[in-house]
């Protein structure tokens, strides 16, 4: 398994490719570029730059749903040299071209017709997954996952009132490990889930774990600060 602070450290930008599939499956290449995406936050967030490139064509929802734009996109060779050097994590549902580097491979997708879904709420069902297991989603599912994300947003506005307190350490600790060691953002969500409700930490503290970790999910958490 894949472990970002111990194979991904190192000077210099990380060059990741993105390995979109060329087959219409919309929704497995989405969950390929959304994994690319936290991969590059995760090890943002741990201090390095990072290059992400893309092979194959990007699902229209993809930026909503919050991935950036590539750095880079083409053939192999055109992400290589818009990258300024081979990938060094290549993110895909298949085999890399390149068998050297370092490989992510990610479950497929099967997606019901997004028109009308909300994207961050596609986003967040996709990370409550493991990136290597298959994911079904239904109309259902994601129209949920929109419902706690609207929540945790005007949950995160209204601690934002309280004063600044410190993240709990051991909540800390245990998400940069499942993130560190293979993007386990199934976890975070899921400690994010059992924060809210939780009675022993000051409102200021869930303000700050909410908005520190949603540098990695970027589910737009902080959107309505200011607005309650």
């Amino acid at each position: 398994m894949l472990r970002i602070v111990d194979e991904l450290a190192g000077p210099g930008p990380l060059r990741v490719c993105a390995h979109v599939p060329a087959d219409g499956a919309a929704g497995t290449g989405l969950r390929v570029l959304l994994i690319a995406d936290v991969l590059a936050r995760v090890v943002e967030l741990r201090g390095r730059a990072v290059l992400v490139g893309r092979t194959g064509p990007a699902p229209h929802e993809a930026r909503a749903a919050g991935v950036r734009p590539a750095d880079a996109e083409g053939g192999l060779e055109d992400v290589t040299n818009g990258l300024g050097g081979p990938p060094a994590v290549h993110v895909t549902r298949g085999t890399p071209e390149e068998a050297d580097a370092a490989c992510l491979r990610v479950g497929e997708a099967e997606l019901p017709a997004l028109d009308g879904l909300d994207p961050s709420a596609v986003r967040m069902l996709l990370l409550g997954h493991p990136y290597e297991e298959p994911v079904t989603a239904t109309a259902d599912e994601i129209d949920d996952s929109a419902r706690t994300l609207a929540r945790w947003r005007r949950a995160v506005a209204h601690w934002a009132g309280h004063p600044s307190k410190p993240i709990p350490p051991g909540l800390k600790s245990t998400a940069r490990a499942a993130l560190d060691t293979r993007l386990d953002t199934g976890t975070v969500l899921r400690l994010l889930t059992d924060l809210e409700t939780a009675s022993d930490v000051p409102e200021g503290a869930k303000f700050e774990t909410f908005a520190h970790l949603d540098r990695v999910l970027s589910l737009e958490l902080v959107r309505e600060v200011g607005t309650v």
